[in-house]
């Protein structure tokens, strides 16, 4: 019995010992399968990888070229700048030595005047205008509009140092309000001088003139009022003189031109209804002359008939004579009855 049982136990052993080899076998086969699948997934994901990181290479590089780009674009931009900067300063120092230039009001003067005759040349044609007239009192105005035989003057010689030392003040300093109202006594006497030398009614002007100032920010002070109501605008209209800055003065020059050009227009359609009255007339007079030749041919083509039915009349009586003479030589020329030949055609009685 003892031996039995070892024997049992040995085989069972044996048995135990081949199961647990196959199943080490068939691990070690699922083991070795699952590192190949691996293997292979490993090396898929690396392709994978490799041909991202390249891409990613040629992205980096084809931006890398667009920023070495985006570079040269910018540094030429700058380049560009710098030049226009270059150039601004050099117009700011030519700008200071004209403004050096305009210092004498001699300068400006000419200079206004120049501005003046572009205006007017741009604005109304060149009938409508001239410059420097002359008054019997010897003054002469910068220019003058030429209204249908009226004159409006107009005077571009406007001061300006007051007004230049008052802009090279601060506000709110006490100088500032010193050179104001040395602005206004120099507007003032400058709006005096205008309506007493150009305002001349009995030499061909109208009641008013125009006084060009040659800057917006002048006329801006022009218009202001240090207390309600008052201000150098209003004195100057007051005696009937009309401050016009540039802007104003060229929208004024687009509306006079329009009203020359409606009389123009006017004008000429006067002298269109002239000419078609005295066509009318001349229309008026011909048909006179046809009713007169309507009534000749009337007369004539009465005439006519009557002849016609005259020579009807002549030509029927010119066939009757004709029968009858016809008849009368017939019986002339044949025997009578008797074998004597008939006498002449004249009777006895």
């Amino acid at each position: 019995m003892l031996g039995l049982a070892a024997l049992v136990g040995l085989v069972a052993g044996l048995w135990a010992g081949r199961r647990d080899r196959g199943t080490e076998l068939a691990a070690s086969g699922l083991l070795e399968r699952r590192l190949e699948g691996m293997s292979s997934d490993l090396d898929r994901r690396l392709a994978a990888l490799d041909q991202r990181l390249w891409l990613g290479l040629d992205t980096v590089q084809h931006a890398q070229a667009q920023a070495a780009d985006v570079a040269a674009d910018v540094r030429e931009r700058v380049g560009t700048v710098a030049e226009l900067a270059r150039q601004v300063l050099d117009h700011a120092r030519e700008l200071g030595r004209l403004e050096d230039l305009l210092r004498p009001p001699q300068a400006r003067g000419a200079l206004g005047e120049v501005l003046l005759e572009q205006l007017l040349a741009q604005g109304l044609p060149s009938s409508a205008w001239h410059t420097q007239h002359t008054f019997r009192s010897g003054a002469r105005v910068d220019a003058v509009l030429d209204l249908g035989g009226t004159m409006v003057p107009v005077d571009a010689k406007f001061p300006l140092e007051a007004f230049a030392r008052m802009a090279s003040t601060e506000e709110g300093d006490a100088a500032r309000a010193l050179h104001r109202r040395a602005f206004l006594r120099d507007t003032h006497r400058h709006v005096d001088a205008i309506a007493d030398k150009y305002i001349c009614p009995d030499e061909g002007t109208f009641d008013f003139a125009l006084c060009y100032v040659p800057s917006e920010a002048v006329y801006y002070e022009f218009l202001r009022e240090e207390a309600p109501g008052e201000s150098s605008f209003r004195y100057a209209v007051s005696r009937r003189v009309f401050p016009v800055s540039p802007t104003t003065f060229y929208a004024y020059l687009i509306s006079i031109g329009l009203g020359l050009r409606g009389l123009r227009v006017e004008a000429n359609a006067r002298r269109v209804l002239d000419a078609l009255t005295g066509l009318q007339g001349e229309l008026g007079r011909l048909r006179d002359d046809f009713e007169v030749v309507g009534r000749h041919l009337g007369n004539a083509r009465t005439r006519w008939d009557e002849a016609a039915r005259r020579l009807d009349r002549f030509d029927g009586r010119l066939a009757e004579v004709s029968e009858r003479a016809g008849e009368l030589e017939g019986a002339a020329d044949g025997p009578d009855e008797t074998g004597t030949d008939a006498g002449p055609l004249t009777g006895t009685g």
